[in-house]
């Protein structure tokens, strides 16, 4: 099924999604190893969860502290979020265009989310407007060789973006993401903002297994802002 708008394809799987992600337990391992990178409290720091779905990444920053405000572009998905999590503040909204004024957040998260732009260079610009100096920007995504691999071509060429079908959960969900290359995530204008602190790419046992091969499923940045 090819979907016209992408930002809104959550909308008629919000309920799948929500009950999948909670049943699966390999879906835990990415979501564990995205904590694994926040420093401890939030207490008293303004945190943005950027694409924050059905809120239980949001809640947990607000349990550790966190003032949080989650933003995503489907209705259907925050529906659940201020049912599940009404001490949240949520907006709908997409991350290349934030309403917020500048230097609003110690941190901005993400996990799962920034690929299903198909730039990334707009959420970065405001990624950086809306934090702090000094603020900390962690972020996961699809690896751009796993989406490589799901493209299932011969002769494919990874420069050339393109719309890929990914199964997720087990296959009980399908999404659609469009392709990036790793450059698009680590460029000059990252490195002139941003200071990395950790990079980490990792398998993923929840994503599709394309010929049993073991291929590293995402990765995680974490960065400060200069």
């Amino acid at each position: 099924m090819k979907i016209n708008n992408l930002d809104k394809q959550y909308n008629s799987i919000a309920n799948l999604f929500e009950k999948e992600t909670s049943l699966k337990d390999n879906n835990h391992i990415s979501k564990y190893d995205f904590y694994k990178t926040l420093e401890g409290s939030l207490k008293d720091k303004k945190v943005l969860d950027v694409g924050c779905g059905d809120g239980i990444d949001a809640e947990y920053y607000r349990f550790l502290g966190g003032e949080v405000v989650g933003i995503d572009s489907s209705e259907g998905l925050l529906e659940i979020a201020k049912k599940k999590y009404p001490n949240i503040e949520y907006v709908n909204c997409l991350a290349e265009n934030l309403p917020f004024e500048n230097s609003s957040f110690d941190s901005v998260y993400s996990k799962y989310a920034l690929m299903t732009s198909k730039n990334i260079q707009p959420i970065f610009d405001e990624v950086y407007r809306v934090l702090k100096q000094g603020g900390e920007f962690i972020y996961l995504v699809t690896h751009p060789l796993r989406q490589f691999i799901e493209r299932k071509e011969n002769n494919g060429d990874y420069f050339k973006q393109k719309i890929v079908n990914c199964l997720i959960l087990d296959g009980t969900v399908e999404l659609q993401e469009p392709t990036h290359t790793m450059n698009e995530y680590l460029n000059k204008s990252f490195f002139e903002r941003f200071e990395l602190i950790d990079f980490r790419e990792s398998w993923d046992p929840a994503s599709e297994q394309i010929n049993q091969n073991k291929y590293p499923g995402y990765f995680i940045i974490k960065a400060r802002k200069k």
